[in-house]
């Protein structure tokens, strides 16, 4: 009996179903643990399962020995897969993070409309606490701590990228890429997202208007961190040079792939994205700080 109460956070209790819509992180996060393995696999690297074990009230491996004890999941090999048995409890889950979704992205589209980008990102901080590891599955890596500052200079952009496009679109294309850039995450809207006017703007003969919006949007978040990269290392001691990366596949035209892996001291690395990009995404390349070595 106190192992059970030791395991559900003191209610000794196997309803998978409770535990899915319980207020209590470590209840859900043995649900959100089982979702993991709706599709059969194998058990999670190592850091991974510390992050689990935080999380949970007992080990990742106590809490999948006792998952395969109460049925919910069976072990083939190196591999576990959830059972039907417990399948209810997960789906219940995985639309309980589609309404928790679905209710703060509003929330931080209107902060990030009234400019309010601090707002915003406290929004996606306690979003992203209520998750089990500290972030959802969706979502970009831990933002900084000047993160939302960053965010906010996308609003008041003034760059050739947007040249040809009107104030409506403008100032669309602007919330798109803001909204975008502070979850660190980067997704297509449907067409019928986008106000009609816009959408007439942006499509093209390459994409249609979401394709266009998305690769936009990442042109001008990109845009912005590569000029906080730089004047970063222009400002310290500690970075001399910055190499110039980014994709290298079909879509990269030549001019862009003549500077890729190419190293430049900070005060004479070309400016990016590189005006003479013709590439249909845009140019995708970006600054990554060369680290010094010293010996002694």
């Amino acid at each position: 009996m106190s192992f059970l109460r030791k395991l559900f956070g003191g209610v000794p209790r196997r309803d998978g179903m409770a535990l899915a819509t319980s207020t209590e992180k470590s209840e859900y996060a043995q649900i959100a643990l089982l979702a993991e393995f709706v599709e059969s696999r194998s058990s999670h690297a190592k850091l991974e399962q510390q992050l689990w074990t935080r999380a949970l009230p007992q080990s990742y491996e106590e809490s999948l020995a006792l998952f395969q004890k109460l049925g919910w999941l069976t072990q083939h090999g190196d591999k576990r897969q959830v059972t039907e048995q417990a399948l209810p409890f997960v789906n219940q889950y995985r639309a309980r993070l589609a309404t928790e979704k679905a209710a703060v992205l509003p929330q931080v589209r209107a902060a990030i409309a009234a400019r309010d980008t601090s707002e915003a990102l406290t929004l996606r901080r306690a979003y992203e606490a209520r998750q089990p590891l500290g972030k959802a599955d969706w979502t970009g890596q831990e933002p900084q701590l000047s993160h939302s500052a960053l965010t906010r200079r996308i609003l008041f952009l003034e760059h050739w990228l947007l040249d040809g496009f009107s104030a409506e679109a403008v100032a669309w294309l602007k919330n798109y890429a803001a909204e975008e850039h502070l979850w660190g995450a980067y997704w297509r809207l449907r067409d019928d997202d986008i106000p009609p006017a816009v959408q007439q703007e942006l499509a093209t003969e390459q994409f249609a208007a979401a394709e266009a919006a998305y690769w936009k949007a990442y042109q001008l978040a990109l845009y912005v961190d590569n000029q906080e990269t730089w004047q970063r290392c222009k400002g310290g001691d500690h970075v001399r040079r910055l190499e110039i990366v980014g994709a290298d596949d079909g879509e990269t035209c030549e001019h862009c792939r003549q500077f890729l892996g190419k190293q430049y001291l900070v005060a004479r690395v070309p400016e990016l994205p590189h005006r003479a990009c013709t590439a249909i995404y845009g140019c995708r390349c970006r600054y990554e700080p060369v680290l010094e070595s010293y010996e002694e």
